[in-house]
Order: structure tokens, then C-alpha cells, then sequence
């Protein structure tokens, strides 16, 4: 896969709570996700997901990209203890 441009970037500190993005922009089709130190639950949706330990697991030092709907959410939730967690929007 290849895209031209980076778009806006969020980071997280992974908690045993789980944290959502702000929405998507209107252009983003694409999200790139990448996991620092920690493992990583994450679920991607309309309205405000929730991630639990039962979702899709990003294993630790991972990057990994996904298809998303303008408007939707990615909630993380930790996999070990806290980590660093990114999520970024491919433009």
C-alpha cells in the first residue's frame, strides 16, 4: 500500500479504560495504527466504540492500517499495562 499524505495524528496513553479518537475527516478512508510498548485491543465504528480485551489485539512494536468511513471512531483499550498508542489519519 502506498498514500501520499500523512493527515491529522492522535496519541494515546492506553489505559484499562477504553479511549476513543476524535471522528474521522471527511477525506479519510484509511487510518494507520502503531503500538509502542504495549499491546493494543482496538475497534473501529460509527458513534463512539468501545474496545475491550475481546477485540481485534495489535501485538506490541505493530503498525498496521485499516480501511474506515469518514465520521467513524477507534477506540483502544490495553492489552498489558500502559503504552504509547497512534493512530493516523492517511490522506
Amino acid at each position: 500500500m502506498s498514500y501520499n499524505r500523512l493527515g491529522a495524528a492522535q496519541k494515546f496513553t492506553m489505559s484499562g479504560t477504553s479511549q476513543a479518537t476524535t471522528a474521522f475527516g471527511t477525506q479519510t478512508r484509511v487510518i494507520r495504527v502503531a503500538t509502542h510498548d504495549q499491546p493494543a485491543y482496538i475497534k473501529i465504528g460509527p458513534g463512539t466504540p468501545t474496545a475491550a480485551a475481546t477485540e481485534t489485539l495489535i501485538p506490541i512494536g505493530y503498525v498496521e492500517y485499516f480501511s474506515v468511513s469518514p465520521g467513524e471512531k477507534l477506540a483502544v483499550f490495553q492489552g498489558g499495562t500502559a503504552g504509547a498508542f497512534t493512530v493516523t489519519e492517511m490522506a
